[in-house]
């Protein structure tokens, strides 16, 4: 058997309780694989006892058994206590004649022992853990194939005790890979709570940033149409009453004036409508594509043909304007980038929604990766103003042309949701 070495390297020793403590529990409930083992031994060696013991500091412990009762577990693990066990398998052949276990009470009283046979335990980092044993009541021994055979069995008896380190090491790799998982799981889903709320705060800046710039957009409008405007109407009637008062030789003069204040007057009305549509507060969105359209089309030479249902009507303001932004973006990007000569706009509803479609027949986004050249700022700003109202937006574009669909609900969605496919 294999017992403590007192002499033995304190270290040493250590690590081979560590390997011992990883291999097996002393506590854990007998296996069927080592009980085969020790029954395969029983019948090899011809013993009616065989066992599996592993020896802890202090003690031994009978990890499997043949043929032994409760009562005489601790009997027999006091007597493998007192044999000390080499790197070698130990063969006695008759217990009353060895000068270590001639005198052992299990010898010379109940059960009688006689025949010992042990192979000892070792791990393949060369520590001893226990030994594997055969034990009979009558003299007898082993030939050179049973001790090869034991031998084996004592490797195999190895073998399972590894797999139960390997098999305990990888549950706690298990474990430590379940706490990881959770942690970042964890650590996932407050990042993503927290871009969440960063996410629903930007939203909420820029609706608001929006709607101030529509307000300061109505303002300049205003104050151009209403002040500017008015200046500059009241200096056209100032020349006009120079004029009828002026010498031939300054009416030239004052008749180029007179264009100019009219360029300018003329300029300063585009400008106002283009930052607020008046008949968007009047008569409501239908009256202002029109309008605006007709007013693109002088400056542009584009074409469009237009197409409002009636069933449009009056929308809440807000949505209004942002349909209107969507048209005047598309219309620019048109101008800029298609090289169409033709386009059209569309306002439908179908269902509960109002659809606002536009096309054109030009050369559409580039094909080259990475190019933002149409996708970007002006599309982004579209896709935000309908966001803020629950709103979508898809960008279709292929050689052929462009096609910009915006679909915003009649009354306010209560979550703002985004789509955009290109």
């Amino acid at each position: 058997m294999i017992s403590a070495d007192p002499a033995g390297d304190a270290v040493e020793e250590s690590a081979r309780l560590a390997t011992l403590n990883h291999c097996s529990d002393q506590y854990s409930l007998p296996e069927e694989a080592f009980d085969d083992l020790t029954g395969l031994a029983s019948l090899i060696c011809g013993t009616p006892i065989a066992l599996v013991s592993l020896e802890d500091s202090g003690r031994i412990w009978l990890k499997s058994t043949v043929r032994l009762t409760a009562s005489q577990i601790s009997q027999v693990d006091r007597f493998c206590s007192g044999i000390a066990l080499g790197d070698r398998p130990r063969i006695v052949p008759d217990a009353t004649a060895d000068e270590h276990l001639g005198s052992h009470l299990l010898v010379i009283g109940d059960p009688n022992f006689r025949f010992y046979a042990g192979m000892p335990l070792i791990t393949p980092s060369g520590q001893r853990v226990g030994n594997l044993c055969a034990l009979d009541t009558v003299p007898r021994n082993l030939d050179d194939h049973q001790v090869a055979a034991m031998e084996r069995i004592a490797r195999t008896v190895v073998t399972q005790l590894e797999l139960r380190r390997s098999v305990r090491q990888t549950g706690s790799v298990v474990r430590s890979l379940r706490n990881i998982q959770w942690y970042t799981q964890t650590q996932v889903a407050e990042r993503t709570k927290q871009l969440a709320a960063a996410n629903r705060s930007l939203h909420l800046l820029t609706g608001q940033l929006m709607q101030a710039q529509e307000i300061e957009r109505r303002r300049i409008a205003r104050e151009l149409h209403d002040e500017t405007g008015q200046v500059l109407a009241a200096l056209s009637m100032t020349i006009d009453g120079m004029l009828k008062r002026s010498s031939a030789a300054d009416r030239t003069g004052f008749v180029q004036c007179k264009e100019f204040i009219n360029l300018a007057i003329s300029e300063i009305r585009n400008l106002s409508y283009l930052l607020h549509p008046p008949l968007m507060d009047e008569t409501g969105l239908s009256s202002a594509v029109a309008e605006y359209v007709r007013g693109f089309e002088k400056r542009s030479g584009i074409s469009v043909q237009v197409d409002v249902s009636e069933k449009i009507g009056r929308l809440e303001q807000d949505h209004e304007i942002a349909l209107f932004r969507v048209i005047q973006e598309s219309f620019v990007n048109i101008h800029r980038h298609s090289g169409s000569r033709t386009a059209t706009v569309a306002l439908d509803v179908v269902d509960s929604a109002v659809v606002l479609e536009i096309r054109d027949h030009g050369k559409g986004f580039p094909a080259t990766p990475g190019d933002s050249t149409h996708s970007g700022l002006g599309i982004r700003s579209m896709q935000e103003r309908l966001r803020n109202f629950g709103g979508t937006l898809q960008v279709q574009s292929c050689e052929s042309g462009t096609t910009i669909r915006a679909q915003l609900p009649r009354t306010r969605a209560r979550e703002p949701f985004l789509q955009q496919s290109a």
